[in-house]
């Protein structure tokens, strides 16, 4: 019986592994570095806009090679098991694979390292955090950034990819092109590069604790980013991107950085010839770039500082698509989709440079070219890893002559090193450096190094609303008002040692709903939970009937175990009702 046990016991944590194994092949289909910051990002996240039909077959396919496994290893797990005695070859052969299995298996050393990074005792060296007055001149200039999904220097290589990017490579001779920039930890996804180029910060969150930060009013509030900076100096500034806002928090990013106008597919939709020609992702480049071109000729007759950014899409990994005016033009053989589409992308950019370089918008506006992020796994790929990758960044000044600058760098330092172009004082921004005035940390220290030493630092710039400047429940429009500032819900906020908002997480599309979470936390935390009044009343075992559209409050005070359940509607809810529960003993 002992034996039978212990072969359960085994057998269960077999096939545990090969989910797992079979799962971190999947996840490093999707980021082509395994189980990484963007991965979990995304997972805490949610990925409402999500292009997800290009992955249904992959998806299907893990499903099947899982239940492929399970049947396949039957004889694998017999043999472990005959003769229960006896220590035959047969059984010291599977033993010999099954450790080596779960010593060898990738899954559990990127979980590890994303979830105990940080955790180590590292001196925090605040001189890595640059920060100063920022102070711009008279003669102000006008900025675009277009960034180019998945577009990397690496695809100029005309070695590798002979006559894929002609128009870039033309273009880049017209520019001041800085070709040694590396992708430094939590930058290496479209957010997470918006903020490193914008902010001079990787894009870390709590994620162990599952902080999405998808219902937070503000996305890293704290950061002084470009956005904050311009918007101080009266730039009106806009954001116009081809997908939807909610993926991965775009919208609310430009929304808290100073934006006077953020739009995604829904808010462009009336802006095409026709609503149905859409990639899974959103717009296509040629519809956004002529949207892009004629929102800056409006801008430019206002005859106000403007900041213009926007994001192309249809080199998305892992196949890219083809806008319609280029369709004809395939790449060679055009064998390889993700090659025809930057070859068509390439196309598309050269007609946008080169009508904005003819324009008088060029007299007093910069633009910068860049890559969001080094290309995630596609079609490519084999061919990409055959160079030292970079990212592409390129900025066209009328005032500044063509060069390429070979100095080192990262994403960090492309916000400084743009506005010190554009006139203002900047030799760094948090962690980046300005590469005309300074050297990169990527120069003179270990980036990885630098980025653990700054966590927490980083990870403070989220700023939690909080229960002192008031709570105000919201019911019709499912929001909790902390003063100013206010969260949307379901959501559960847990609390400090002095009753104040230590974390929150929240219900968001496809994740891992709040009543596991909330089954999760460690005991001896205070919380409040809001959700429905069914799912709370579930949890807590009590059969009481409710309706199916209430919204419940759930005060947990685990200090002197003792719950209290309020309806959302509750007029009395208020800051001092709810300190005054958490503070009674």
């Amino acid at each position: 019986m002992k034996f039978k046990k212990i072969g359960y016991a085994v057998t269960f944590f077999f096939y545990l592994n090969l989910i797992f194994l079979i799962t971190y092949i999947f996840m490093d289909y999707l980021s082509g570095d395994g189980i990484n910051d963007a991965i979990l990002f995304h997972i805490k996240f949610g990925i409402k806009g999500f292009g997800i039909n290009e992955y249904i077959l992959p998806f299907t396919l893990l499903i099947f090679v899982n239940i492929l496994l399970v049947f396949s290893s039957k004889n694998f797990v017999r043999n472990l098991f005959s003769s229960p005695n006896q220590l035959n070859k047969r059984k010291a052969i599977s033993l010999f694979f099954l450790s080596t299995a779960f010593i060898f298996n990738p899954f559990y050393k990127d979980v590890y390292i994303l979830f105990n990074e940080g955790k180590s005792k590292i001196k925090i060296d605040d001189n890595y955090f640059y920060e100063q007055e920022i102070i711009t001149n008279k003669s102000k200039k006008n900025i675009i950034f277009l960034y180019l999904e998945q577009i990397e220097r690496t695809y100029l290589d005309d070695d590798i990819f002979p006559n894929l990017t002609p128009n870039l490579k033309k273009l880049e001779k017209e520019s001041v092109s800085f070709t040694n920039i590396d992708a430094p930890r939590a930058t290496n996804w479209t957010i997470a590069g918006m903020a490193a180029s914008q902010c001079g910060i990787p894009l870390l969150t709590p994620i162990a604790s599952e902080n999405s930060m998808s219902g937070v009013d503000q996305f890293i509030p704290l950061a002084n980013c470009i956005g904050d900076i311009l918007k101080n100096d009266n730039y009106e500034l806009h954001y116009v991107g081809g997908s939807d806002l909610d993926f991965a928090g775009k919208g609310n990013f430009y929304r808290s950085h100073g934006f006077d106008y953020v739009e995604g597919w829904y808010e462009l939709e009336d802006f095409l010839n026709d609503k149905n020609y859409r990639s899974p992702w959103g717009v296509y480049d040629d519809e956004l770039l002529s949207i892009v071109l004629k929102r800056i000729e409006k801008l430019h007759e206002k005859n106000i500082n403007f900041g213009m950014f926007s994001l192309t899409l249809d080199t998305h990994h892992p196949n890219g698509y083809i806008s319609e005016s280029c369709k004809s033009n395939k790449y060679l053989d055009g064998e390889n989709p993700i090659l025809n589409s930057v070859h068509c992308v390439d196309e598309l950019i050269g007609k946008f440079v080169e009508t904005f370089k003819s324009s008088s918008i060029y007299d007093n506006t910069i633009l910068v070219l860049l890559s969001d992020h080094l290309a995630l796994k596609n079609t490519a790929s084999n061919m990409l890893n055959q160079s030292n990758r970079k990212n592409l960044f390129m900025i066209f000044d009328k005032n500044s002559k063509p060069q390429s600058i070979d100095a080192i760098g990262n994403t960090f330092d492309i916000g400084p090193t743009v506005m010190g172009f554009m006139g203002l004082n900047t030799d760094g921004l948090a962690l980046g450096r300005n590469l005309i005035t300074n050297d990169s940390l990527s120069l003179s220290s270990d980036i990885d190094f630098v980025i653990s030493s700054n966590k927490r630092k980083i990870l403070d710039l989220w700023s939690f609303p909080e229960i002192k400047n008031g709570f105000q429940v919201l019911d019709d429009q499912s929001k909790i008002l902390f003063g100013e500032r206010f969260i949307k819900y379901p959501a559960l906020i847990v609390l400090d040692s002095i009753n104040e908002v230590d974390q929150i997480m929240f219900d968001f599309y496809y994740a891992n709903p709040l009543k596991n979470k909330v089954s999760a936390l460690d005991k001896s935390l205070n919380y409040i939970w809001i959700d429905k009044c069914l799912k709370i009343m579930e949890h807590k075992k009590i059969d009481e009937y409710q309706d199916s559209n209430d919204n419940c409050l759930l005060l947990q005070n685990n200090k002197n175990m003792t719950f209290n359940i309020l309806n959302a509607n509750n007029e009395n809810i208020s800051s001092e009702l709810i300190k005054e529960y958490f503070e009674n003993e």
